[in-house]
């Protein structure tokens, strides 16, 4: 065990100046090596009863009854026998408590200034030297300077100043080490079997010699000989330990005392060196590093990027940047509130650490829910969509939100250096635009920069601006599209379908505007007309033309599924249309479901209860969790078009389509084939057991005037 600070006495009889310690346990009074040569006789300790006979008799009585009434140091005169006679002493008398409180006795300093004028001398040149040092250095030149002459004015081969570092703070990381004549940084001391722990644990720790055999799994102290040890503890102002003053030598310590009494008063200012380096160091990092996702922040980013930029640029180097775009992500702070969507954040920060470990590359959080990779040493742009594409792969996985599953996607764009750009400002801007393509294809993908981008972002824009007036303006239309019954060949509904008569680049399909409106935030507002639009249109068609059994479908956006006031809208929109719930689908999609499952299914609950159908639409994209389908309350499935379309190119394709109409048999839920084109299609359909369709093999969506019943 290290000799620690524990009791007073053990530190007091090291010095070199005159001094005794009365014990309040065993009630002795103990004497250091100066003291007792002045002293006649040999004793290191003697009872109350020997020194009442070493004291005047009077002096003494005054001594114990100031020992009962003073709680702080005092100073006392008294006579001490010289011989025949007295001699008169004065002495500076200190009461030492433990921890908890205790008092573990007094200290007598018996002294004449000229004994110690050499160490007092030192202590007050080394003082002023280095309060000169903190006016004219800080941080790591301060701490270089303190190390040197610490080095040189103990005669000492080492000395460190270090913090506390580490996952779990188990090493010492040095900022400035002298040692053997030469100043180092960044030595990594661990604190395991090794004197820094003693040091950690106690606040200081001290051997004058022998310290090998106390600590002979400490690499340092065995790979140099060190013989000698002291090491100090720094605090912050919080009272915990930042770090660590340590002096070691190949010879036993000579002025312990001296080294002691410098580390004491010189403690506090290398603690607020310390602090304040750590303070800025902290400042820097916030300043340099997302709070929420430890990932550098777009400003830290440019800064790192225009170093790598350069740093290629020199060695004919490529790299590669990716932009990955949290899918939908807006829907997740409206419907879960900004702390999960935090969550989710962190948690996707964590992901991508983990896909880019063994990875050269940079990190960062450039807004809200974009992250960007830079990839460093690639060799060919191959590489750079590997990793892209793993990325949208692993994300198959859910992530764990307050105990729940959570799925979501990505949509990346990917820009290479040095072939599509020269400077940040331009790989950035070329891999967002290849980021808006993917999600204009869908989501969930990536997508390679390509020259004809930039005239897409710039029609882009010039539709994100239109839209905000389309509604009011009216421009926007319903398509129709029939469902068909294969065993009659009677229509028996349509899908609405929206479309935006746009004055400038004229009839749009959703792939050019439903993502614009889901970041803009009217996809609700759009939504809900069209909702309001089919049942109407609808009702007018069952009327005027007999036909009560007529259903029509909705598709459903993510953020309308999300919104809690679904049904009331829903319901309010037959009301005004006067339609029967019988009459209306709505269609999800798998993603919309598995964002908040048990939401979903309350959802879906309240608008079946009604009498409302609800399908399942683009079955076999997504993920086709079996487990999933079987607790969900739909009606019927939609095989994807893209499944449809293969039949007759594929047996691998074929089996998905047999497999998914299987799986909706053995769960009793109506089937219906999207993209049906051909006649091989409704053929192979009809074998398998599904018998409604929807495709262009009957019509194209058309408007409302054009569809004839």
């Amino acid at each position: 065990m290290a000799l620690t600070i524990d009791h007073p006495w053990k530190t007091l009889k090291q010095l070199s100046i005159p001094m005794w310690f009365y014990n309040k346990r065993d009630q002795k009074i103990y004497l250091n090596d100066p003291l007792t040569e002045k002293m006649p006789g040999d004793a290191r300790s003697m009872n109350v009863v020997e020194a009442k006979e070493l004291i005047h008799g009077e002096d003494f009585n005054v001594l114990g009854a100031m020992l009962q009434e003073n709680s702080r140091p005092f100073h006392l005169n008294y006579r001490l026998k010289n011989g025949t006679g007295y001699r008169w002493m004065k002495d500076m008398i200190t009461p030492f408590y433990s921890d908890s409180g205790v008092l573990l006795g007094y200290s007598g300093l018996s002294v004449s200034i000229s004994s110690c004028r050499e160490e007092l001398d030192q202590l007050k040149k080394s003082i002023t030297e280095i309060g000169d040092a903190f006016s004219s250095a800080n941080g790591q030149s301060f701490f270089n300077f303190f190390v040197e002459y610490l080095a040189q004015l103990l005669d000492v081969n080492t000395v460190l100043v270090g913090e506390l570092t580490g996952d779990d703070m188990d090493q010492v990381s040095c900022i400035s080490m002298y040692h053997d004549g030469i100043l180092s940084s960044g030595y990594k001391y661990p604190l395991d079997k090794t004197s820094c722990h003693d040091v950690l644990e106690h606040y200081e720790c001290y051997y004058p010699r022998s310290v090998q055999s106390v600590y002979p799994d400490d690499d340092f102290i065995k790979q140099h000989h060190i013989q000698s040890y002291l090491g100090k503890a720094l605090l912050n102002s919080d009272g915990d330990v930042i770090g660590i003053i340590v002096i070691m030598d190949h010879e036993p310590l000579s002025n312990g005392p001296l080294s002691r009494a410098i580390f004491q008063i010189l403690a506090d200012r290398i603690e607020n060196e310390l602090s304040k380096m750590k303070a800025e160091t902290e400042l820097r990092r916030l300043s340099q590093y997302d709070s929420l996702t430890g990932l550098a922040k777009r400003d830290y980013f440019s800064i790192l990027m225009k170093e790598e930029l350069e740093m290629a640029s020199k060695e004919e180097a490529n790299l590669g940047l990716l932009i990955v775009d949290l899918d939908n992500f807006k829907m997740i702070n409206d419907t879960w509130g900004h702390e999960k969507g935090d969550e989710l954040l962190q948690e996707f920060a964590v992901h991508l650490k983990r896909i880019f470990a063994r990875k050269k590359c940079v990190l960062s959080r450039i807004s809200s829910d974009e992250f960007v990779v830079l990839l460093k040493n690639v060799s060919q742009v191959d590489e750079v969509c590997a990793m892209a594409d793993h990325v949208i792969q692993s994300m198959a996985r859910p992530f764990m939100i307050d105990r729940k599953e959570y799925y979501t996607t990505v949509s990346i764009g990917v820009s290479f250096f040095p072939h599509d750009g020269k400077d940040e400002d331009a790989m950035l801007r070329y891999a967002n635009a290849a980021m808006q393509k993917a999600k204009r294809n869908g989501k969930n993908r990536y997508e390679l920069y390509d020259s004809h981008m930039s005239q897409e972002i710039r029609e882009e824009m010039m539709l994100k601006q239109a839209l905000h007036h389309a509604l009011d303006k009216e421009e926007f239309v319903l398509h129709y599209q029939p469902q068909i019954c294969g065993k009659t060949l009677r229509t028996i509904g349509y899908e609405a379908l929206v479309r935006w008569e746009q004055p400038a680049f004229g009839l749009l399909s959703p792939h050019y505007f439903i993502r614009l409106a889901e970041e803009s935030g009217m996809i609700t507002q759009l939504g809900e007309w069209v909702m309001t639009e089919a049942c109407r249109q609808t009702k007018e068609w069952q009327v005027n033309h007999q036909r009560p059994d007529l259903k029509v479908s909705v598709n459903l956006s993510a953020r309308q599924f999300a919104d809690e006031e679904l049904p009331d809208k829903v319901f309010n929109a037959l009301n005004q249309s006067n339609l029967s719930p019988e009459s209306l689908i709505v269609e999800i999609t798998e993603t919309m479901v598995l964002q908040d499952f048990d939401r979903s299914i309350d959802t879906l609950k309240k608008l079946r209860a009604k009498g409302i159908k609800v399908h399942l639409d683009d079955f076999g994209v997504g993920f086709s969790s079996l487990s999933y389908l079987s607790r969900l309350p739909v009606d019927a499935i939609k095989i994807d078009r893209s499944f449809v379309n293969q039949i007759d190119a594929g047996e691998n394709d074929v089996a998905i389509v047999s497999a998914i109409i299987a799986m909706a048999q053995s769960l009793g839920l109506q089937i219906i084939a999207e993209g049906v084109e051909r006649e091989e299609h409704i053929r192979y359909l009809k074998e398998k057991g599904c018998h409604e369709y929807q495709g262009y093999y009957f019509s194209r969506p058309k408007p409302a005037d054009c569809v004839s019943l």
